[in-house]
């Protein structure tokens, strides 16, 4: 064991790092100093932040080795080609020795104190598996833009704690960069899908809480960036992935609810009507009201999607494609 001084002052013990952070990127070099200050300024230091370039092309990949040279808790790992963000997740993730592992994205910003107090909700809850938070959402530039992410992405009434399985099965609410975990959970859940181009980490919290309970810090601890790269702003590729994603759940829908079932494919559903997939809506709703009469939304979904596809009987050939359940 020997021990050296951050560039903080901090002393550290080098033996495994107690919290091994995960820092995907992708021509973000806009972004990615301010992110990595926020990670090695952290109040708790026992840390390593594993920087993955996706193949960047903005000189991302050189402000990383910088901050390697900077501070000896900073990893670089290099794809040649881009992967993806759950590949680079997974690099990283393959890469990391701590017991724990956080997830901070390269555009976003930890307030200092972040992960000393999702440690103490380890402490007080031993049994919990994962920690998220809420946080401030700020602009391109920086700006704050008034709202929280709760406001934002949170459903009415969101239950962020406890047992999530049917929770997540419908929607994502997790902040991605808010997140700590055991790494017994990621490993659990087989990493991040790499089937996935995005939507990926909804998966990801979604299996994990089949097993594991979540607590929820409903302080803002970070701040997460909208802005134009986001993916989430692009509507049909979202809509898109939503498909990819649900199907992927559903496909792996032992022990899910009735219930729970009618309301994902009500989601699946409203996913193919923004893509214009009409029979595929319609052959999707039919399932919703099989696993649950009572779901009217899908009913009145249903006889919507029959009429569009009355009026095109021939359908864009996207919609042979059909639903996978």
């Amino acid at each position: 064991m020997r021990s050296v001084s951050t560039p903080g002052g901090h002393t550290v013990n080098h033996r495994i790092p107690r919290i091994s952070v995960l820092m995907p990127s992708f021509n973000y070099a806009r972004f990615l100093p301010t992110a990595i200050t926020g990670v090695l300024s952290q109040s708790y230091v026992d840390i390593e932040l594993i920087i993955t370039d996706d193949c960047s092309t903005d000189g991302s990949r050189e402000i990383a080795e910088e901050w390697k040279r900077i501070d000896d808790r900073v990893v670089v790992v290099v794809h040649e080609v881009n992967r993806g963000l759950a590949a680079a997740r997974n690099s990283g993730f393959a890469r990391s020795s701590g017991g724990f592992i956080a997830l901070c994205d390269a555009d976003d910003i930890w307030a200092v104190e972040k992960l000393k107090v999702q440690l103490e909700c380890f402490h007080r809850q031993p049994d919990i598996g994962v920690v998220h938070s809420d946080a401030l959402i700020i602009d391109s530039e920086g700006n704050l833009s008034g709202q929280r992410y709760s406001s934002r992405f949170h459903g009415r009434a969101q239950k962020c704690s406890g047992r999530l399985f049917d929770e997540l099965c419908m929607r994502n609410f997790v902040c991605n960069s808010s997140v700590i975990l055991k790494r017994e959970c990621l490993a659990y859940a087989g990493g991040f899908d790499e089937r996935l181009r995005s939507l990926e980490d909804w998966i990801c919290w979604a299996r994990v809480s089949k097993k594991y309970c979540f607590d929820y810090v409903a302080d803002t601890l970070l701040q997460y960036r909208v802005h134009a790269a986001n993916l989430s702003n692009q509507a049909t590729a979202m809509a898109r992935f939503r498909v990819m994603a649900m199907s992927l759940l559903l496909n792996e829908s032992a022990g899910i609810a009735p219930q729970v079932k009618s309301k994902m494919l009500y989601s699946l559903g409203m996913s193919h009507i923004d893509l214009a997939e009409w029979r595929a809506a319609l052959r999707t709703f039919r399932n919703s009201v099989k696993e649950d009469a009572l779901n009217l939304p899908s009913w009145i979904r249903c006889g919507q999607a029959l009429l569009e596809c009355v009026k095109r009987p021939c359908c864009d050939a996207r919609d042979s494609q059909g639903c996978s359940t």
